[in-house]
């Protein structure tokens, strides 16, 4: 079969975000309101989190009748839907284990503060843990380039999409998870237009995830001729011009820079502290250029996350004060410096110096609170749970219920129960990983929003036969009824042998619910056919289920084969999935040249893809496709390529089309010679040896040696469009399921025993059936009409069109 650009593009995606069985099924993400569970080898399962304790997680899951209890350390994250809950706090306090909370300070003594929130509730904090302190809201704030919205982005490049293309396109930077500005392109740069104050300070956090961060950030995009800080090898530096002075070493294992930049036009001092406080250049003498000014951000790295860039302008008019450097101290809005600590006591706030001086302060008026002595203590943590306005509380899990869980953290004494509403993420952050071998010989279970690794069992168990145990999974659970689901066996795990003897049973039994039935057919009327079959004990069904029979080859079910390759010589894209969502989005899109050697990249071929004022426009077959890149890409799936059908040849077409005087009394088959020659008309009967067959009014017999397959055909529905002959078989009921065996049997029955590693069950159409399991490659559970396109599913009658005349003369 011949495969073109947009099949292997529409392959790919659906790898991604579908079990490689759906072919007729939309791929529908799971709802907005839903949780997702991740494991760290990149599986997916949407749910519920349920009580749990420290070391496992319990969760429920549509797909499964029994709730989930699996390890922690292999799972990667819980995703929370997007839920608008803004903290409404005063303050934004790190810790020196890199904790970070929104909250109020409502009481204080001399070794503690005490804070309160709607998220947290009330917990007491040691003075010694916490790193900053600082005001949410700033009225001295005049831009934050912490959002990538707030860069004002040229027209077109506003709406930033999640891909990333080639070298020549605009759009380098994309928001992370909380929109943070990130790009993964070296020489990306950023730049918004600024008129710098005489007076302002900026706080700057740039961050990268696999090296120490590389970048220029300037005060304006002259490089030459304004003031920049940049990293060079394994220093960070200033310079402007000719001027070069040292701030810090850069350690091999640094993810981050946490730094505060202050500078005065008037006197052309520049400042850089780091986020304590303390400093670490003063340059006097400094020019700002005042050309093309604003921040300019330029990534040297292989990928750089801006995660606070906030610019104030400092208060001018207030008198200049000799600054203690090494002393605790308090900003004010107004510009002044209390040296001291901060104490609350009944919603009155003071300062207490070293000398017992005692300062009384509006809490309104607070800035932030700065302690030199502090140093960020790198922590390991079991788990982390962030919120989409940056702030993340790590620690131990004590207990999980459905609103809050109860962490031990390294800046509180109690554990503090942190709400779930309103989370974003819960990330497991213990080092765990599935080893090579239980990776090669998982099986999978494919779901309408992603896949388990696990390993499928058969067994009679809790009243069901069929069981799936995923990785770290304490026991095997059973599958429900809802949904549509497929698992497919390692194929290590199945067996290698032909389950049945190939020259006793040489023909193949079509029905019209998809089951394919390797068989000996003996005879066939108009109300029923005889066959001798393996697995099946019935000798004898109603022609009413046959949908083909075939005497030469056999014709497989349409499905989309996950281990299909594709061709490394034709350009490609490489697509990766966004964990830092709960719905199902692309991550982003790079244009490569050497295919990936990692199994687990998905690779698909186009014609051509290009971005244009947000939008995605796919070439497919000479015309474009605009598609919403965060949107439903269902639409650009199964409304445009050849997906659904396999593309009919010219003598099908012709044999399906017919003709306007026989549509009241249309071809009941078609037979198929072994020639490729096609017939319409009427199958009469069988005798295993000759073909009886009806056709333009006359009966005449057919060898067998020169049929190939005669198929039933019926006519189209629904207003022109085909209908799967699965959807038309009787009798289904929720209790069967669909097993495909490794030959390519396709059979479906109710499960009713399992024995001496055999799978015995009934089937609504020919009774009693027995399954060997070893054979036993893929299990289809749900609705089959959504599972598989029938392997004749496109073969159906249409009308020949009406002729079209022209007016009157």
């Amino acid at each position: 079969m011949q495969w073109n650009l947009m099949d292997l593009f529409i392959v790919a995606v659906l790898m991604l975000f579908c079990p490689p069985m759906l072919h007729a099924q939309e791929a529908v993400p799971p709802p907005a309101h839903t949780q997702i569970l991740r494991w760290k080898n990149g599986d997916a399962l949407p749910g519920k989190l349920l009580e749990s304790a420290s070391d496992v997680i319990r969760w429920a899951s549509p797909y499964f009748s029994d709730d989930l209890t699996i390890a922690i350390d292999v799972l990667d994250s819980v995703v929370f839907p997007d839920e608008s809950v803004p903290a409404t706090e005063d303050f934004r306090v790190g810790s020196v284990s890199g904790d970070i909370w929104i909250a109020d300070i409502v009481d204080s003594d001399a070794d503690t503060l005490l804070f309160a929130s709607d998220r947290q509730g009330q917990f007491r904090v040691k003075r010694e843990a916490i790193h900053t302190l600082e005001r949410r809201e700033h009225p001295n704030l005049i831009f934050d380039g912490s959002q990538l919205a707030n860069w004002g982005l040229p027209k077109g490049e506003t709406k930033m999409s999640p891909f990333q293309f080639g070298t020549d396109t605009p759009v380098d930077w994309y928001p992370d998870g909380v929109g943070h500005p990130r790009t993964d392109k070296v020489k990306a740069k950023i730049f918004h237009a600024l008129d710098w104050p005489q007076r302002f300070e900026i706080d700057l956090e740039l961050a990268a995830t696999t090296r120490p961060p590389g970048f220029v950030f300037a005060l304006g995009r002259n490089l030459y001729e304004t003031l920049r800080l940049e990293t060079w090898v394994n220093e960070l530096v200033v310079v402007q011009g000719t001027l070069f002075e040292p701030v810090l070493t850069i350690r091999p294992d640094r993810r981050d820079f946490r730094l505060r930049i202050a500078y005065d036009t008037a006197t052309e001092v520049l400042e850089v502290f780091d986020f304590a406080g303390n400093l670490l250049l003063k340059l006097d003498g400094v020019g700002q250029t005042l050309e093309d000014s604003g921040p300019y951000i330029y990534n040297r790295g292989q990928n750089l996350i801006v995660r606070r860039l906030r610019i104030y302008q400092k208060p001018i008019g207030t008198a200049q004060q000799q600054i203690d450097l090494t002393q605790p101290r308090v900003y004010m809005m107004d510009g002044r410096v209390v040296h001291g600590k901060l104490f609350v006591k009944k919603e009155k706030a003071y300062v207490l110096a070293e000398n017992g001086t005692q300062h009384d302060i509006g809490i309104g008026d607070l800035d932030r609170v700065v302690q030199p002595s502090t140093t960020l203590t790198e922590i390991e943590h079991p788990v982390a749970l962030t919120y989409p306005d940056g702030a993340v509380i790590r620690g131990k899990i004590a207990q999980v219920n459905s609103e809050h869980i109860l962490l031990k953290t390294a800046f509180a004494a109690e554990p503090i129960a942190c709400a779930l509403s309103g989370a974003s993420l819960l990330r497991m952050e213990l080092a765990g990983s599935e080893s090579d071998s239980e990776i090669e010989n998982a099986d999978r279970l494919f779901h309408a929003s992603g896949n388990l690794r696990g390993r499928v069992l058969v067994a009679e168990k809790d009243g069901a036969f069929i069981h799936w145990q995923p990785v770290g999974a304490s026991e095997a659970i059973r599958l429900a009824n809802t949904g549509t689901t497929r698992i497919e066996r390692n194929s290590r795990r199945a067996s290698k042998a032909w389950p049945l003897n190939a020259s006793q049973y040489r023909h193949t039994l079509h029905l019209k619910n998809g089951e394919i039935i390797p068989c000996q057919l003996l005879s066939y009327t108009e109300t029923n056919v005889s066959f001798n079959a393996p697995f099946i004990k019935t000798q004898r069904i109603d022609t009413v289920h046959v949908k083909a029979l075939e005497f030469s080859g056999r014709t497989q079910a349409n499905y989309i084969n996950s281990d299909r390759s594709i061709s490394s010589r034709s350009p490609y894209i490489v697509l990766g999935q966004n964990g830092g969502h709960n719905n199902i989005r692309i991550n982003k899109i790079d244009w490569q040249e050497n295919a990936p050697k990692d199994q687990e990249a998905v690779v698909f071929n186009i014609e051509g893809l290009e971005m244009r004022n947000g939008m995605m426009i796919i070439l497919k077959d000479g015309k474009e496709i605009e598609v919403d890149p965060e949107g439903d890409l269902t639409e650009l799936l199964f409304h445009h390529g050849d997906s659904k059908n396999h593309k009919l040849d010219v003598k099908l077409e012709r044999a399906l089309t017919v003709p306007r005087f026989k549509r009241d009394t249309p071809p009941n088959h078609i037979l198929v010679g072994r020639n490729g020659d096609m017939r319409r008309g009427k199958l009469l009967g069988y005798n295993g040896d000759v073909i009886q067959f009806a056709s333009k009014l006359k009966r005449f017999s057919v060898p067998i040696d020169r049929v190939a397959r005669v198929v039933a055909v019926n006519v189209e529905h629904n207003g022109g469009s085909a209908v799967n002959p699965a959807a038309q078989a009787p009798n289904v009921r929720k209790s069967e399921i669909c097993v495909r065996l490794t030959d390519g049997t396709l059979l479906v029955f109710e499960p009713i025993a399992v024995k001496a590693d055999k799978l015995f069950g009934h089937s609504s159409v020919y009774g009693d059936i027995t399954v060997p399991v070893e054979s036993i490659q893929q299990f289809y559970f749900g609705d089959r009409t959504e599972s598989f396109t029938t392997a004749f599913a496109a073969w159906v009658l249409r009308s020949a069109q009406e002729p079209k005349f022209g007016p009157a003369p």
